[in-house]
């Protein structure tokens, strides 16, 4: 009697995944190869306009890899940390804010910096509404899942920001944002010269829609730039030096996220020099196609610093921001290649 056929070893969900006889690790069962439509997967029929945007703007786009997927966040960040993490920090500026309600911390504050924030903070929502809808874009038009979820989660980061000025907007009015101050914050962020440059540069990025080039002038040429002017400039230092630290120590906060933004951006530009070093020149290309435009936003938008009652000097604001973006630039474009093997 002829034995029976041993039955091959069960497949688990992961198998596809794994390397040897190594069980891949929770970001990479969460993170890989989750795009049904990429590469050419549409399910859809020719001549969809979905589907045709996505392969002229996205196929089409001149940034291309081999290996798409072997990009990894330098976090691995999946949604079960991205959770604990922010929940973690939402509680520490929770608790700031719940200071500036139990201390009567905003009647402390000079009068002059008040209207400071009335005037240049409380519309700072605009443009953080704009980065959060370039994030979501990225995001959707990534090519590989891993992209993906680092643009949804910094997506996410941009509302959280949203939020928070619009939050301690209306705790320095004392009241809710009612319909005429919502307009004359608008009319500022419409209006105002110090805001044209910026206005100007985020939508003309928002009807950028190459995904390479949408995702190079949001990710390291706006970015790099405005996070530090808010975060680190305005909300930072020069609100620390005018007696607001509070506002200094939430934006710190914020700019935890503006500091991981630019790490995943950095580990997938090398990644993509790495995989095509053609690369390199083009995102070098990108970002000088648009450094004049951004320049001109960060100085014009800088220039506030001088009117704060304990002013900063704009030029030395802008120097050390264009110094510090520079240099980072250098870094992810000029490195030498790594090599394999």
């Amino acid at each position: 009697m002829t034995a029976p056929m041993a039955r091959p070893p069960g497949r688990k969900t992961y198998t596809r995944l794994a390397v040897g006889r190594r069980i891949p690790s929770e970001y990479e069962l969460v993170s890989t190869d989750l795009h049904y439509n990429q590469p050419g997967r549409f399910e859809l029929s020719a001549g969809n306009p979905v589907v045709d945007w996505y392969y002229r703007h996205r196929e089409g786009s001149a940034l291309q890899a081999r290996g798409w997927e072997q990009f990894a966040d330098p976090r691995r960040t999946t949604y079960t940390n991205y959770t604990q993490l922010q929940d973690s920090r939402e509680d520490v500026v929770d608790g700031l804010l719940r200071e500036i309600d139990d201390t009567a911390y905003d009647r402390q504050l000079d009068d002059e910096w008040v209207r400071f924030l009335d005037r240049w903070y409380a519309p700072l929502r605009f443009p953080a509404h704009a980065l959060q809808m370039l994030a979501a874009y990225v995001g959707q038009m990534a090519p590989a899942s891993r992209i993906t979820n680092c643009a949804a989660f910094q997506s996410a980061d941009e509302i959280r920001r949203l939020q928070r000025i619009v939050y301690r907007t209306v705790q320095l009015s004392g009241a809710p944002l009612d319909a005429e101050t919502a307009r004359r914050q608008q009319a500022t962020w419409e209006d105002a010269a110090a805001f044209q440059p910026l206005r100007e540069l985020v939508e003309r990025a928002l009807v950028t829609y190459d995904w390479g080039e949408a995702f190079t002038v949001t990710n390291a040429v706006i970015k790099p730039r405005i996070d530090r002017l808010v975060n680190q400039e305005i909300a930072g230092a020069l609100a620390t030096e005018n007696g607001d630290p509070i506002l200094t120590s939430i934006h710190f906060s914020l700019d935890e996220d503006a500091r991981w933004h630019r790490e995943w951006t950095a580990a997938l530009l090398r990644h993509l020099i790495d995989d095509t070093p053609g690369n390199a020149e083009l995102v070098a290309s990108w970002i000088e196609k648009w450094s004049p435009l951004a320049s001109d936003a960060l100085d014009a938008f800088a220039s506030i610093v001088a009117e704060a009652p304990v002013p900063f000097d704009p030029s030395a604001v802008t120097a050390r921001i264009t110094d510090d973006v520079a240099r980072e630039m250098d870094i992810v474009l000029k490195a030498p290649r790594r090599t394999t093997g």
